[in-house]
């Protein structure tokens, strides 16, 4: 069953679309037809363009994903689904747009900045949340750390994929319209590649703006384990000549004279509170402590 959506635009299901065009659909989307999509892209036939959208939700990037097929054929755009995912985004677009694109192409195009039209500021928002985790990181929270990185960092990815399949779409729908001599196509799907392109590097910074802070994250770590181990070993040190003193002082051989004397017991103490503050006056002086 197929619906017109206009003069050149039209909305197929699966098994129909499969009927009329089991060549095109055995290449474009298998065996498995749509169940199985997790990638844009777009692959040139002879005398058309077939491929796929998924499209990551705002909410959870990287969660179930919007998709369904086209086919590009010489003026004419085929969408392929098996939901109502289609006409969703084409009703939001048409809300969008001021006036109708002037052709099948034109419509593709549109479709895919549609896609991304609000990206910029979107992106913003993860600029933000991740400004927040280094914030509150310098001041010691950091409950939920590591959940709050691994959910900004997977989403990041999600979304990076999407922008970098959709800048491979329009450098191959940019040589489509090339092949056919219709240069202000070509030059649409220019532009809609390097846009995509931008906010794939836009992405990229941001993932990398993630490993810093896990790194940051780290060195704190490393700092507090340095400042640990750091009070321990002076903790021994501190005690290592008292235990040489205890374990002298306990071998209970008869013939010890401090045994029997009595001022033995207070000159031990004395010895041993000496050395320790040595220690301490030594260890300040060096910065140690």
């Amino acid at each position: 069953m197929k619906k017109q959506w206009n003069s050149y635009v039209e909305i197929w299901d699966m098994a129909d679309f499969e009927e009329t065009y089991p060549d095109i659909f055995r290449r474009g989307f298998g065996q498995t037809g749509l169940k199985h999509i997790r990638f844009c892209k777009a692959d040139r036939l002879n005398r058309s363009v077939i491929g796929t959208f998924a499209i990551p939700g705002r909410q959870e990037p990287a969660g179930k994903k919007r998709t369904f097929g086209y086919c590009l054929m010489e003026g004419k755009l085929l969408f392929v689904e098996e939901t109502d995912c289609v006409r969703g985004e084409l009703e939001a677009m048409d809300d969008y747009l001021s006036e109708e694109p002037p052709s099948a192409m034109v419509f593709l195009f549109e479709l895919m900045e549609f896609l991304v039209k609000d990206d910029v500021v979107f992106l913003q928002q993860y600029e933000e949340r991740l400004t927040k985790v280094e914030e509150e990181l310098l001041r010691g929270e950091t409950e939920d750390f590591e959940w709050t990185i691994f959910q900004i960092r997977r989403e990041l990815s999600a979304l990076s994929a999407f922008y970098e399949q959709l800048s491979d779409m329009g450098e191959t729908l940019q040589q489509y319209a090339a092949e056919r001599e219709a240069e202000r196509d070509r030059m649409l799907f220019g532009l809609c590649a390097d846009r995509a392109g931008r906010l794939y590097s836009t992405v990229q910074m941001m993932k990398e703006y993630v490993m810093q802070i896990r790194e940051m994250q780290q060195s704190r770590i490393d700092v507090r384990q340095n400042q640990v181990m750091k009070m321990l070993t002076i903790v021994t040190t501190v005690f290592m000549p008292l235990s040489l003193i205890a374990g002298w002082y306990g071998m209970n051989f008869s013939g010890m004279p401090e045994l029997k004397w009595p001022y033995g017991y207070p000159l031990a103490a004395a010895v041993c509170l000496a050395i320790v503050a040595a220690e301490i006056w030594i260890f300040k002086k060096k910065k140690w402590m």
